[in-house]
């Protein structure tokens, strides 16, 4: 688990509760972690949990540019969550590069890593893409003019 990851580390599995699927009641007091069924949240699901909790604190400083953009709310939703996209991916490629540059990792430790980072990135890829998509259709579809337009591109590439 990422420690610079609060989502991840607020849904930790609570302590002094059996993991579901995993010993009797009545009696084995160890606890096997293999067997838990705590949930997990995907990266893309992080990522615009992070859009949504921003959108109910209030802007942050990053998005300023976007939040004082003339631009309708649902484009400056997409933009917040390609930006969120975007950032995710950045740290994933740093983690990846930190990974393959460890010598002292475990061959079979590192080739499982590597996997499961190039998995999560191409599944980011794929939503930013998606996103994209859904920013051009829906700049279409409200009809917008070709400042708006290229201010949303400027601010899409941000």
């Amino acid at each position: 688990m990422n420690s610079l990851d609060p989502l991840a580390s607020a849904l930790s599995p609570p302590t002094g509760l059996a993991p579901v699927g995993g010993g009797s009641a009545a009696g084995n007091g160890a606890r096997d972690a293999s067997s838990s069924a705590w949930p997990s949240i995907s990266d893309l699901g992080r990522a615009l949990s992070r859009v949504a909790s921003r959108n109910a604190s209030g802007a942050s400083n990053r998005d300023q540019d976007i939040d004082d953009s003339e631009l309708p709310d649902a484009v400056k939703n997409l933009l917040r969550m390609i930006r969120d996209l975007r950032e995710r991916l950045a740290e994933l490629a740093r983690e990846l590069r930190a990974v393959q540059a460890d010598e002292g990792m475990d061959p079979e430790v590192k080739r499982a890593r590597l996997l499961q980072i190039r998995a999560q990135m191409g599944a980011l890829n794929g939503a930013l893409v998606s996103a994209t998509q859904k920013l051009s259709g829906l700049m279409r579809e409200m009809k917008l003019d070709k400042a708006q337009q290229m201010t949303a591109a400027q601010l899409a590439l941000k």
